[in-house]
């Protein structure tokens, strides 16, 4: 089991969803910003840069981060440790957070 473990997978400006991926104990350290996701598994909100642009944030609490891996931008042939065998969107409540963050973004439209 992991403990503390958080990732964070930064927008594009091909794609503008943020994703935050992290055990209860990491979330546990932003829990103000987070309380959906520690209560149902999954949160997410729109927020703005500093330059106005939208910026959607899924939020996702996953327990156990240790098999968890996330893809390096132009990542051709991944290499991974045997351990790194769950891609960020195929946890649990990966997809729900991200429609709680798409649905913030569009309501703030």
């Amino acid at each position: 089991m992991s403990q503390n473990i958080l990732h964070v997978v930064a927008s594009t400006r091909m794609n503008n969803m943020s994703v935050i991926i992290g055990d209860d104990a990491a979330l546990g350290s932003l829990r103000d910003a987070i309380d959906q996701a520690l209560s149902c598994g999954s949160g997410g909100t729109s927020l703005f840069s500093s330059d106005g642009e939208p910026h959607n944030v899924a939020v996702v609490s996953e327990n156990n981060m240790y098999p968890v891996y996330t893809t390096y931008a132009f990542e051709a042939a991944p290499e991974r440790s045997r351990r790194e065998t769950v891609p960020i969107d195929q946890l649990r409540n990966y997809l729900n957070a991200v429609e709680k963050a798409s649905a913030a973004g569009l309501a703030g439209s």
